[in-house]
């Protein structure tokens, strides 16, 4: 898919360079909806936010009739989510 590799794009210039607590992500298809999965080596709400803020960003120049769902972890087991 296309959108994917764009998205892993964007996030890979502009995002990752700016959050060294991020060691891996996943972008995951979903019908409509775009799951970004961070793991992350330790966070908080506001560092979380920001993220989802940036990404966001980002993602909107693109036209996209995607909804996306931004997740967040430190172990795979507890998910942080925020929609958009």
């Amino acid at each position: 898919m296309e959108s994917i590799k764009v998205i892993s794009k964007l996030i890979d210039k502009f995002i990752l360079p700016q959050y060294d607590d991020i060691y891996e992500y996943q972008v995951i298809p979903n019908d409509k909806n775009i799951e970004i999965v961070f793991w992350m080596d330790g966070t908080d709400q506001e560092i979380e936010e920001e993220i989802v803020s940036e990404t966001f960003t980002y993602l909107s120049m693109m036209s996209s009739e995607y909804h996306f769902i931004f997740k967040f972890t430190t172990e795979g087991e507890h998910f942080y989510t925020y929609g958009i």
